[in-house]
């Protein structure tokens, strides 16, 4: 910075000893005055505007305030844990919206281990114990045992004995009770996040109320064997957006993430 002062300061005492040479002659065209036929005139020129520029560009600041306002904009903020959390969140949220059915849940498996309680919101696993059932009817086109016919199965069937233990599997809220002796008999239906309802068929007892906040895995009734039914068993069936979907793909979804956290 002391250079150019000392140049600043060279360059304008020279300026004005110019200044007093040329006088009333800056018009003359005698090239021995200070006028445009003198070179020593251009040097002058060019020098001064140097300085000048030299000026604006070490002494001046040459963002005014919405420049700078403009820049700080568009420099990247550190990306903190939290923020990280959130926008790992977001996506989940995003991609759990946009799920048509549970064939799909590979979009989401990078996600899941960095926000795994997000699973207690979605169907993702059994509603029974694994080792009280057995699947005997799967989602799908079957013969009906009963009307014997070929029909689409919109649930799976959980073979299990006479008051077993039923869970939700996800947390939620009881939208429907029912009891329809010509199809699930004694039911529950449970609405969750994200579009997702549950069905819950056959049962023996219900142990919830209308309108009752659940968390994941609360008891909710026990196995039974009524409406049109051959023995005792749940009839479990996962909505999403209106739609019926196969169950079966998201009874390990939690029990996975989780088992790899622990490895990992």
């Amino acid at each position: 910075m002391s250079v150019w002062k000392n140049i600043k300061k060279s360059s304008i005492g020279w300026i004005k000893g110019c200044a007093q040479k040329v006088g009333d002659v800056t018009n003359s065209k005698d090239s021995g005055h200070f006028t445009p036929q003198n070179s020593n005139y251009w040097i002058f020129v060019t020098v001064f505007f140097l300085c000048i520029a030299a000026n604006r560009f070490f002494y001046d600041n040459p963002h005014n305030t919405k420049d700078l306002g403009n820049l700080a904009r568009q420099i990247s903020q550190p990306i903190t844990e939290e923020s990280r959390e959130d926008l790992v969140y977001q996506r989940l949220n995003d991609l759990l919206h946009d799920l048509k059915n549970f064939e799909q849940i590979d979009r989401l498996k990078p996600f899941l281990p960095l926000r795994p309680k997000i699973l207690d919101s979605v169907p993702s696993t059994v509603p029974l114990f694994r080792e009280h059932y057995v699947l005997s009817s799967s989602y799908g086109n079957r013969h009906h045992p009963i009307h014997r016919i070929t029909r689409k199965h919109f649930g799976v069937d959980l073979a299990a004995e006479k008051d077993t233990p039923i869970y939700c599997t996800a947390a939620g809220r009881v939208a429907h009770i029912g009891n329809d002796p010509n199809g699930h008999g004694l039911h529950v239906i449970i609405s969750h996040a994200y579009g997702f309802s549950t069905l819950y068929g056959h049962m023996e007892s219900v142990a919830v109320a209308l309108g009752e906040a659940l968390d994941a895995h609360d008891f909710i009734g026990t196995v039974g064997s009524t409406g049109i039914s051959t023995g005792p068993h749940l009839h479990y069936e996962v909505i999403k957006d209106g739609n019926r979907i196969n169950p079966a793909p998201s009874f390990n979804i939690k029990y996975e993430v989780y088992s790899n956290l622990k490895t990992d």
